[in-house]
């Protein structure tokens, strides 16, 4: 299905970053989420929480799917700011430093893919990352001084 991915940040997903939590399953949950017309879910037979493939020029990433708080805007989806949008968003800025971060042209369909964590993602996408040692989400968000 062709759409037109507009990002932006949510609330939820602006908590979790604060709290300093990006790297964790939690944050995935909260910004891995594109958010659909219901009327354009039920063409896909897609539920909340089902996963799907945005493909735009720029590349392709897996996220979850949830039904739009905001809709009716059948043909457009919602996806927060960050790694996930990063992928498939134009990174042209047209001399204003900022990239398009609205009005991306994209196709989406239903996958059994997984959605991965930051860490996965950065180390599919950029090779960042030594992922054979330990998964960056294990690790603790803080340190004490002398730990």
């Amino acid at each position: 299905m062709k759409v037109i991915l507009n990002t932006g940040t949510s609330v939820i997903q602006a908590f979790y970053e604060k709290k300093g939590s990006t790297l964790k399953d939690e944050y995935r949950q909260a910004a891995a989420v594109a958010f659909m017309d219901i009327n354009d879910m039920k063409k896909l037979s897609l539920n909340p929480r089902d996963k799907i493939k945005i493909k735009s020029d720029w590349g392709e990433v897996v996220v979850f799917v949830d039904k739009s708080h905001d809709a009716p805007h059948e043909g457009m989806i919602f996806l927060p700011k960050g790694p996930w949008a990063n992928i498939v968003i134009s990174p042209e800025t047209y001399c204003c430093n900022v990239p398009t971060y609205k009005g991306v042209t994209a196709e989406i369909s239903k996958t059994d893919e997984d959605v991965l964590l930051v860490s996965e993602l950065m180390n599919k996408v950029y090779g960042k990352y030594n992922l054979k040692a330990e998964q960056l989400s294990d690790r603790p968000v803080y340190k004490k001084m002398g730990e």
